[in-house]
């Protein structure tokens, strides 16, 4: 099987490609759904109709779907288990078919999803037709993408198991009609809609090593390993060609701080160091050791978005700013001020300062940065001189930000800026950039055409250059007046010599021809 399995490699190849995209379409539809539901999800009551609104919806589609699915005669005896390789799996004979037969789409519909994924990658061939996992898939798609994201519980895994199994065996089913896939076999559609599932979850969520794991641990089945990790890296590639994860999408809407999801080599690229980053705005949100309780209200009130401000030492000089001595807590210098009241006295934080974990000076790059605040967990990193006045805090904030504005080469927080905007102006279809979207694709599809074709001029260009040279380094003979044959080792020499035979006296010159005639070995032989 593993071996039939290799032969095709192609249309694995070609269904994680697809499935890659389909995936990202998927991202940027979800997020502009989000967008419009942002518009009124400030107001609660709209969170509760959206809710009854996608119920009904949901509700009338799915009922209404398998008037369109058709009827298959049942592979056993048993009228209600009737489809092989998924054991009590309800059949639902009521719409429109007759004994011992069942409906394709209501058995995707009215069973749960456990069953649902059992059927799509047991059941054999023919027990789903093409045109009902087309419908379906469609529809699923569709509810899955307006769903996510809305005040209900909802996931996506589950959801990707199932519309990338319909994807994969819809894709077999296409194949095994055109002749290119022998569906018959036991097990081919079956790998298909697994693979098909790898395909969607690759594009949709970029986690490829734990994918792989979790579907080789759901199937038992290791020797799809390879093909796995062939669909969900092909897959995602292709996905990071149109845009971010579904999981970064929603970070960037709830408007989270979140550090991550660009790539590394782009982070070196930009040759950003702590000095460019860093809040120097922030230095004057500090503390001496020792405050007036009047100074701590002011810019824990002017400051209110801030968590954590820097500590500095007394300065000894009217310029002397100060050197860092370590952090304190917002909540940290509330009690402090609770506690001593509105004492005219200043108040000496060193009680709750706590010492930096980690500081860092501003010559370091931005890729250090990132793991250092990662791994750490860290949200404020201090920058400073060798124990000196600080120089600038760098915050997740910060970080975040530069992400947005220079780091994100498809600038997702501007392009939902300008469908807000869209949205506010009334433009509702417009401020879904179809064409955008088609430009993408149209550019992703030119991209590697255009390379490889620059590859082949360059290697043409560069085998004719070759050929010149053997050409003009090629050993020349050319023939006297007697017939004589004269060979040079190259055309150069060949006209130095010329050159010297003109300019030596006349016998010699009358020895030879003016113009000698030339020929390579080839027109020799």
């Amino acid at each position: 099987m593993t071996a039939l399995w290799r032969l095709q490699t192609w249309s694995f190849v070609l269904m994680s490609v697809v499935g890659g995209y389909i995936a990202s379409l998927f991202t940027s539809f979800n997020t502009w759904v989000c967008v419009l539901r942002k518009k009124w999800s400030k107001w609660f009551s709209f969170r509760i109709l959206e809710v009854c609104i996608i119920s009904v919806i949901t509700s009338i589609i799915l009922f209404a779907l398998p008037l369109g699915g058709q009827c298959h005669k049942c592979d056993t005896q048993d009228p209600k288990h009737c489809v092989k390789g998924a054991s009590m799996f309800m059949t639902f004979a009521g719409y429109g078919c007759g004994d011992g037969e069942y409906n394709d789409i209501a058995v995707l519909v009215f069973n749960p999803q456990g069953f649902k994924i059992q059927a799509l990658f047991a059941s054999p061939h023919g027990t789903f037709h093409i045109s009902s996992l087309l419908l379906y898939s469609a529809m699923y798609y569709f509810l899955a993408a307006i769903t996510y994201g809305a005040f209900i519980p909802s996931g996506l895994f589950t959801v990707s198991l199932i519309f990338g199994g319909c994807f994969g065996r819809l894709w077999a089913e296409v194949l095994s009609w055109m002749g290119l896939v022998k569906g018959s076999v036991d097990g081919v559609v079956g790998i298909y809609a697994l693979l098909g599932s790898a395909a969607f979850l690759g594009g949709l969520m970029r986690m490829s090593a734990s994918m792989c794991l979790v579907l080789m641990e759901m199937t038992g089945a290791p020797n799809t390993l390879p093909f796995l990790m062939l669909a969900l890296t092909i897959s995602k590639g292709v996905g990071d060609r149109f845009n971010y994860s579904v999981f970064d999408h929603q970070i960037m809407l709830k408007g989270f701080s979140f550090i991550g999801g660009i790539p590394e080599h782009l982070i070196k690229q930009a040759h950003l160091d702590a000095e460019d980053i860093m809040s120097k705005s922030r230095v004057s949100a500090t503390f001496h050791i020792e405050e007036l309780v009047e100074n701590l209200l002011n810019t824990l009130d002017t400051h209110k978005t801030t968590g954590a401000f820097p500590v500095l030492s007394v300065p000894t000089q009217p310029d002397d700013p100060g050197n860092f001595m370590g952090i304190i807590s917002r909540q940290s210098v509330m009690e402090l001020v609770s506690k001593h009241g509105d004492n005219a006295e200043p108040i000496n934080l060193s009680s709750k300062v706590e010492v930096a974990p980690v500081v860092i000076p501003p010559g370091m790059p931005l890729p250090f940065i990132y793991h250092v605040m990662q791994e750490q967990g860290l949200n404020y990193v201090p920058v400073i001189r060798q124990h000196g006045p600080l120089e600038g805090m760098v915050s997740r904030n910060d970080i975040v930000n530069v992400q947005n504005t220079q780091l994100d080469r498809f600038h997702v927080k501007e392009h939902m800026q300008q469908v807000a905007q869209d949205i506010d102006r009334g433009r509702i279809l417009q401020s879904m950039h179809i064409e955008k979207q088609t430009a993408a694709l149209v550019n992703a599809i030119k991209a590697p055409l255009i390379k490889t074709k620059d590859l082949l001029v360059k290697d043409i260009r560069e085998h004719d250059e070759l050929i010149d040279e053997i050409n003009d380094h090629a050993p020349m003979i050319y023939l006297g007046p007697e017939g004589v044959r004269h060979t040079s080792s190259s055309r150069r020499t060949t006209r130095q010599t010329s050159l010297n035979t003109s300019a030596g006296g006349g016998e010699r010159r009358s020895g030879l021809r003016e113009e000698p005639r030339c020929h390579t070995e080839y027109d020799k032989l």
